[in-house]
């Protein structure tokens, strides 16, 4: 049997037995998905590959297409769901991708592209599940699981050996080993076994390869697959009177400054920019307060301590427009990756027990900020309007979003400007 299916009202053909993702991959037609691979039998986990059929939600992995169906995959409300399932993984996991080797290759963080996930609205959480190092050629991050069991099915039905299994439930649920000691070492996996090669994140990696292949180059910078729909804010009017400039704030709370350094990278684009805008409190003139209702703000940095939360209200209190910069505006960043460490410790190790220390003290001055519990993104503290992903955002990206705001266009970055590393 084989006939045609309709999915966002384009039209494909399908072949006797195939699923509904088979069809859509053969025609070209990208449905999101995370567990699906061509060569291993279907399980439907991931719940990302979901589609409404005839008004009924299933997964397209695994429902067989027939003849005539009508399959909705595209809408704001399937994108939505798929937008919060992804969220969830990133913030359960160790999903922080500047640090992570598998940056680039890794579909997680491409269908995060590809779906718009510019920021996360649940709170950080990582379980902490132990890493596995014992393998002289493979490093096993446990979490970075996102469970999809694709090296379950791999080294079952392609490999033969049966070494991993999930076990447990909920923050205990883990990527276990199939082996005596329960390491990677004694398990018989091989570099060039199916299971070490299909994790589509960056919890199964080969060791001394990681970060070789340069920005440009990697396998999901290289692909492009359609533009689902995102839901944007209404863009703010900035009127201004003939020869009037728009006016912007900039700051960097807890990160390294690089966004910054970014924005420099404009180059001889700032002149022009200047002509257009006037610069209010920023580290580029070393103005430390705003002095009063400005256009546009730019924050970089996570939330780290009394003093970020400080600043930042006062630039959402003056600013028109706030655009959270970079990677650890948006999710934490790198400074988040302390957030499972007691902040007691981490003094103690600063002050205290660090190589080096003359006078081992923890200072305590009220001229000294509070340190926070946890680094959070600038979104869980006030309101943001717009994001710039990156670490840093491109130069290019600084141009066309502050350009956009002011000639009074909805921002829209190409996917090459987007991006999470």
């Amino acid at each position: 049997m084989s006939g045609r299916i309709r999915i966002d009202g384009v039209s494909i053909p399908f072949a006797d037995g195939q699923t509904v993702m088979q069809a859509a991959e053969d025609a070209g037609v990208h449905i999101p998905h995370l567990c699906y691979h061509p060569d291993y039998a279907a399980n439907g986990s991931c719940k990302l590959c979901t589609v409404a059929i005839d008004g009924w939600q299933t997964s397209s992995c695994t429902t067989k297409a027939v003849d005539g169906m009508v399959i909705e995959s595209n809408t704001e409300e399937l994108n939505s769901e798929r937008r919060a399932l992804t969220q969830m993984l990133f913030v359960e996991g160790n999903h922080h991708c500047p640090s992570c080797e598998a940056s680039g290759n890794c579909k997680l963080q491409n269908q995060a592209y590809r779906l718009g996930m510019t920021a996360l609205i649940f709170p950080d959480f990582t379980a902490g599940r132990a890493t596995d190092a014992t393998h002289p050629d493979i490093l096993l991050n446990r979490d970075r699981c996102i469970y999809c069991e694709l090296c379950v099915r791999a080294s079952r039905e392609a490999d033969g050996k049966d070494i991993f299994c999930i076990t447990g439930r909920s923050e205990n649920k883990s990527l276990a080993i199939n082996s005596d000691s329960g390491t990677l070492a004694d398990s018989g996996l091989q570099v060039e076994d199916a299971a070490a090669n299909v994790c589509p994140v960056g919890a199964i990696i080969k060791k001394r390869q990681g970060f070789r292949k340069p920005i440009g180059q990697r396998d999901y910078d290289e692909r492009r697959v359609h533009h689902n729909k995102v839901r944007l804010p209404n863009l703010p009017k900035l009127d201004k009177a003939p020869g009037e400039k728009v006016s912007v704030a900039t700051c960097s709370l807890a990160g390294c400054f690089g966004c910054h350094m970014s924005f420099l990278d404009i180059d001889e684009r700032i002149i022009e920019l200047t002509q257009r805008i006037s610069f209010d409190r920023s580290p580029l003139n070393d103005i430390k307060h705003i002095s009063g209702p400005v256009d546009i703000g730019l924050v970089e940095g996570g939330v780290c301590n009394t003093e970020n939360i400080e600043t930042l209200r006062e630039f959402r209190d003056n600013c028109q427009v706030l655009i959270a910069v970079g990677a650890c505006a948006m999710d934490g960043g790198v400074p988040a990756l302390r957030n499972h460490l007691d902040v007691r410790d981490l003094l103690e190790e600063s002050y205290i027990n660090g190589r080096g220390i003359d006078s081992p003290q923890i200072p305590v001055d009220r001229e000294l900020p509070y340190i926070l519990e946890e680094v959070s993104p600038i979104h869980e503290v006030v309101k943001v309007d717009f994001f710039l992903p990156g670490c840093p955002p491109p130069a290019e990206a600084f141009w066309l979003i502050l350009t956009d705001i002011l000639d009074g266009r909805q921002p829209d970055l190409p996917y090459d400007l987007l991006r999470f590393d």
